[in-house]
């Protein structure tokens, strides 16, 4: 609705002013002549002080990036207003949005016709959505006319992922890049001391070893272990979402997008190179390894496009499509879906080293009273134990997804396996 109408209260005024007016000079009643006087004066007063031009509504927000949990402040800003007048603003709430307030803001007008109203938001869930359409109405000082309201475009917001602590000081089982923070099985130029060794030609003056070469009279240097990175491949399972839909708790899905988000910024620091596939939904593109900040923007941009169950029977080789022998693949999956163990078994199989991150919810229980879905549940279940005892078999290890907890002991056995020999399929 555009333009200024009036308002009920000041439609009320009229007809009850100008009503009880004319009943008492009719019936010669000073009495209702008296009452209605006031509310004709206040009726004939919002007839003469009615605003003559429209306000300018606020111009269209466009997209915001923010992370999860973090509030937003939403403002509306309207120009043209009366003096002394009003503008209400409200935003309707949504799922995975906090809004406060609920019901809306009042606030007044300034001296220059401006009023701004703010409402804070809070986005609890990552993904990339478009908001409700806001509105916005304005009053003038006597409440007898209104503007709007009107409906204001919506906000497009991009949540990211919030990345949990997680740290993790041991190296990784296969470091093969130039640079990075990784302790390599070779030595070179790095920071990390491996031996002394006597000198050689090229050595530089700075790496000699003064004591040792002081007590055996020939020039011994320092030799250290080179720095390399490795890289890391992050598998997202989202043929599956587990727990959806209970307030306050978190869903496979959530788990699965945290965990990757807090792996992919933890590598990246260390100077890795780290990639991104997602299994199980449609529209999300491969992001290959590479390092820096930008990547990690990349693969949270991406994981922000997840919509799990949305590609479901994918070929479970295309898991190892440009995998080579010596990538550290970091499988997250809540391991519903047998192909999930069909991938794993696979990258196995190719010398590819797998950690499993199982990201089964511990709340997630059946509250249906159909008592066959209750006893599927608990065959899932089963089936489940006995793909773990099998990954457990084949070598992989298996570790549940916490929150803040660290993968050491579990990187640095892989780091011992992979000097050892062993046979591969090629």
């Amino acid at each position: 609705m555009t333009g200024w109408r009036p308002t009920h209260a000041h439609l009320r005024a009229t007809v009850a002013g100008f009503g009880m007016l004319a009943f008492g000079v009719a019936l010669g009643r000073p009495d209702l002549a008296t009452l209605a006087t006031g509310l004709a004066l206040v009726a004939i007063w919002g007839f003469a002080t009615r605003p003559g031009s429209d306000p300018v509504p606020p111009p269209a927000p466009g997209r915001l990036t923010v992370h999860e949990d973090e509030e937003l402040s939403w403002q509306a800003r309207v120009s043209g207003l009366p003096p002394r007048g009003s503008l209400v603003a409200v935003h309707p709430p949504q799922r995975w949005l906090d809004v406060d307030p609920e019901d809306g803001c009042l606030v007044p007008t300034d001296d220059d016709g401006v009023a701004t109203a703010a409402i804070t938001l809070r986005a609890t869930r990552w993904g990339r959505r478009t908001l409700g359409e806001p509105g916005v109405a304005a009053y003038d000082r006597w409440c007898a006319w209104r503007w709007g309201p009107v409906s204001i475009p919506p906000l497009e917001l991009t949540v990211l992922p919030v990345t949990p602590p997680f740290d993790s000081a041991a190296p990784a089982p296969h470091p093969r890049g130039l640079v990075g923070m990784e302790r390599a099985s070779r030595t070179g130029e790095g920071t990390e001391f491996a031996k002394v060794r006597p000198f050689q030609v090229g050595d530089r003056i700075r790496r000699v070893h003064w004591p040792v070469s002081a007590r055996t009279g020939q020039l011994h240097v320092t030799a250290t272990h080179a720095d390399e990175d490795t890289q890391v491949m992050v598998l997202v399972d989202a043929v599956n979402d587990v727990g959806a839909g209970h307030p306050g708790r978190h869903s496979s899905m959530d788990l699965t997008v945290r965990a990757a988000a807090a792996l992919a910024e933890h590598f990246l620091r260390r100077g890795d190179r780290v990639g991104l596939r997602v299994f199980g939904a449609w529209g999300v593109t491969r992001v290959p390894a590479a390092s820096g900040r930008l990547q990690l923007r990349r693969i949270l941009d991406t994981l922000c496009l997840v919509e799990p169950g949305s590609a479901r029977g994918e070929d479970a080789l295309a898991a190892r499509q440009g995998l080579t022998a010596g990538t550290l693949a970091l499988m997250l999956t809540p391991l519903i879906d047998p192909a999930a163990t069909h991938q794993v078994a696979i990258l196995t199989r190719a010398g590819i080293d797998v950690v499993v991150v199982d990201t089964m919810p511990d709340e997630v229980t059946t509250d249906s009273d159909d008592p066959a879905l209750v006893l599927a549940w608990r065959l899932r279940m089963l089936e489940r134990r006995v793909e773990l005892d099998r990954l457990a078999a084949l070598g992989v290890p298996v570790v549940a997804w916490t929150g803040a907890h660290d993968l050491d002991h579990v990187l640095r056995d892989l780091t011992r396996r992979a000097g050892a020999p062993r046979v591969v399929a090629r």
